[in-house]
């Protein structure tokens, strides 16, 4: 077999691809949010042995349909409100796919000249939604994860360069409630583990600066070296905002790099409620955004911009003698903002999705989610047999049941974990649990725009036959 196809083959195949993809997502509501097989369940199926000779499209596509695709948790489905979840638009999916078909090489900028002038220009409308000042830029990268590796690494480059024993004194700082792709970007970076301060956040679960205040400045009369403040805009536990303008006079007044994990409620900032909530994120030395969560884009696509971006390209450029010919143009080579030099375009299912709808019309979906997500904490309000443990903030809500008369913690716990299992088997939803104050909470996330208030009143009814079925 040819590996180069003919046009009509090509043709073919593609519009074999287009119609599942766009049957699927028609089909959504008809379909679980979730399901699952163990690895022996899900490997049986699958030849280990790579074919020596090839297979009909037909036969590999049935294959994967009876094989594959049920067993996976449905993100853009309405039901699925656990974790954070992805719901891309089709136009987005349509740009991913026009960017992997063209195949652009977004490293450097002379071989891709167009596709990286339009990652510029969605840097660019990121920099100005958030208010950052203009001159800030950065890239889009795999995620919220890679992004905050990125920006650590630059700011501990800024420190330790010129004296590199300092990196064994070298602080950073979170709160308790950070995300995990934080702290394992300042291990990444090299940091000690005992020198990750945790900072305990207050009632509301948000940082409590005069504390990180304190521990900056034992730090200092201690030897060490504060390198990073990372504050979260929208937390993922809770949709918690840190106090970000209190933070960054923190960080102002003791010269620390001021980071801020925006990842998924960063793109509420178009909003007025977000706007307000992220007061001082214009601050920042450097933000994390992840358009495959609230800019509806699929994954994988995050963001990073920098006050400085100058910083990144001092951290990460290199030139060796096969990079030769790219040296010495004015042009940005994202490859010296970040850890790829193999990189595709992100830019281009942003913009296409963007362009196709408008700021205006993602505006209202991301309103809509936290309009929903309200919704649902006042369902439960109304409910009392559940008790709302944090409420709606950026889509965010988390509860458990609480039965009148039943007090024991631990059975508190043994009736919400029975609960949770059972909402997931059933797959018509999908939400998660966490621990707030060591306490088990059943968590929803409402990100998607297919998810509305009927499914608000679904979970709960799920959660109300859940716990019929185990109650004592």
């Amino acid at each position: 077999m040819a590996l180069d196809l003919d046009l009509a083959t090509m043709r073919r195949l593609g519009y074999q691809v287009t119609d599942l993809v766009a049957e699927h997502l028609a089909s959504l509501r008809d379909q679980p949010a979730f399901a699952t097989r163990s690895r022996e369940e899900a490997m049986r199926p699958l030849d280990l042995a790579p074919p020596e000779d090839g297979t009909e499209f037909d036969a590999i596509l049935g294959e994967l349909q009876r094989d594959v695709f049920p067993f996976a948790a449905r993100e853009p489905h309405p039901g699925f409100v656990a974790y954070v979840p992805s719901c891309p638009t089709f136009p987005a999916v349509l740009g991913d796919w026009i960017a992997t078909g063209y195949n652009f090489f977004a490293g450097v900028w002379p071989v891709a000249a167009g596709p990286n002038a339009l990652e510029l220009v969605v840097l660019e409308w990121f920099r100005r939604w958030l208010g950052m000042p203009e001159g800030a830029g950065g890239l889009l990268t795999s995620g919220g994860s890679q992004a905050t590796l990125t920006a650590l690494i630059a700011a501990r480059h800024r420190i330790v360069e010129e004296e590199p024993a300092r990196i064994a004194r070298l602080t950073v700082y979170v709160s308790d409630q950070a995300h995990s792709s934080v702290i394992r970007a300042a291990w990444m970076a090299g940091l000690s583990r005992a020198h990750v301060r945790l900072i305990p956040s207050d009632a509301g679960f948000r940082m409590d600066s005069r504390e990180l205040a304190r521990v900056i400045a034992a730090d200092r009369a201690a030897g060490l070296t504060p390198m990073a403040v990372v504050a979260s805009a929208a937390t993922t536990n809770t949709g918690a905002v840190d106090p970000l303008a209190a933070i960054a006079d923190v960080c102002a007044r003791e010269e620390v790099w001021l980071h801020i994990d925006a990842a998924y409620g960063g793109f509420a900032i178009l909003t007025d409620y977000g706007r307000r909530a992220f007061a001082g994120i214009e601050r920042a030395d450097s933000v994390t955004l992840d358009p495959h969560k609230w800019l509806f884009v699929p994954f994988e696509c995050g963001g990073l911009l920098a006050r400085e971006p100058a910083r990144l390209r001092d951290a990460f450029h290199i030139m060796p003698e096969y990079l030769q010919d790219v040296a010495g143009h004015e042009q940005i080579n994202f490859a010296d903002y970040g850890e790829q030099l193999t990189r595709y375009s992100r830019a281009l299912k942003v913009w296409l999705s963007v362009r196709y709808f408008g700021v205006a019309a993602i505006r209202q979906a991301i309103e809509r989610g936290m309009a929903v997500a309200r919704h649902f904490e006042s369902l439960a309000r109304s409910r009392a047999n559940v008790e709302v443990m944090s409420p709606a903030q950026f889509g965010v809500v988390c509860f458990r049941v609480h039965p009148p008369g039943v007090s024991d913690p631990r059975e508190l716990d043994r009736l919400n974990e029975s609960v949770l299992a059972r909402v997931v088997q059933r797959g018509r939803y999908f939400i998660s649990s966490t621990r707030l104050r060591d306490v088990y909470a059943l968590r929803i996330c409402v990100l998607g725009y297919r998810t509305n208030e009927a499914d608000m009143s679904g979970v709960l009814e799920e959660v109300d036959a859940a716990l019929a079925q185990v109650s004592p």
